[in-house]
């Protein structure tokens, strides 16, 4: 298990080799309290890591893994989102937004490490696969 300071570590690394040298502003790092606007946070009881976002006040998520690899994930995944958004909304229409989205996340997952790519294209095709049985 490892601590907080090398999580927080590893993720800097990360969010250093995406930003080309330098960690893209307000991504890539692990608080360890909530923030009131839905920022994910880290808390860590006994051999578990518990990855949750708080928004004012209300806690609307908690994933819980004893993997240091899987918290890694969710808080790498949580940062990438928020740059494959910033992405496809300069360079997409509002009808492609979406593609240009799933294609750039999936892009900077296989840039950090293949098999988290290869999870998180599963993740894309099961969402995709099951908003078009929601929409039959």
């Amino acid at each position: 298990m490892k601590t907080i300071e090398e999580l927080r570590n590893e993720l800097l690394k990360i969010g250093e080799q995406l930003g080309g040298g330098t960690r893209p502003n307000h991504y890539f790092f692990i608080p360890e309290q909530p923030d009131g606007v839905a920022t994910p946070y880290l808390e860590i009881h006994g051999k578990e890591y518990h990855f949750i976002i708080s928004e004012r006040g209300l806690e609307i998520q908690r994933k819980v893994t004893l993997s240091d690899d899987e918290i890694l994930y969710w808080f790498v995944e949580s940062a990438v989102a928020g740059l494959a958004s910033t992405y496809a909304a300069k360079h997409s229409s509002e009808r492609e937004y979406r593609e240009v989205y799933f294609r750039k996340e999936y892009s900077l997952m296989l840039s950090i490490k293949p098999e988290w790519a290869t999870r998180k294209r599963k993740e894309i095709t099961e969402l995709l696969h099951s908003q078009r049985s929601e929409h039959r």
